[in-house]
Order: C-alpha cells, then structure tokens, then sequence
C-alpha cells in the first residue's frame, strides 16, 4: 500500500510540473524526500525543476546523487551535461574590458 502512494505523489509531482506549477512541484517532491531520500523519481523531477529555473547548483547536487545511486541513468546523464555546459561556458563579450 505504501508503494501506491509513493506512486501517486511521484504522478502528483509530474503533473504538477507538466502543468507549470513548480511550486507545488518541489513541495509535494520535498515531502517525498524526506521520508525516502533516495527516491530517484523525486530526485530526476527535482532537478528538472532546478534546471527550468536555472538554480544550476541544486540542479546538478540532485542528478549527481541520482546518478550515484543510478549510474546508468541517461536522462540524468543528459541533464547533468547540459548543466554542466551552461556553467563552463564564458563569453568574454559580456565583460567589460
């Protein structure tokens, strides 16, 4: 029964987000994490969370403790490269000289 729940949230926290209620979103996914920390349903959606809202650190704690737990994970993978290029890159046309 438990699992049935846990599935229900994790359906609650997609749709939400589907939707564009982040909010809501992350709230439902912190309940979630506090109880099973290591939910990687709830740490992937999370951290597309993160990502819509370029919060890039948070972003990229949550894929890469998913992806100690999920090595395999080409979704994370994915997102974790993305991050990751948009925080090394550097264009010098927006300093002053």
């Amino acid at each position: 029964m438990q699992e049935k729940n846990f599935d229900n949230k994790i359906y609650l926290a997609e749709k939400a987000f589907t939707d564009g209620n982040h909010e809501e979103t992350l709230a439902i996914l912190n309940k979630i994490l506090e109880t099973d920390p290591g939910s990687t349903d709830a740490l992937l959606i999370r951290a597309k969370v993160y990502y819509r809202h370029q919060n890039w650190s948070k972003a990229l704690n949550d894929l890469n403790y998913l992806l100690e737990k999920q090595p395999e994970n080409i979704i994370a993978q994915n997102y974790k490269s993305m991050v990751l290029d948009i925080v090394k890159f550097w264009n010098k046309d927006n300093f002053n000289p």
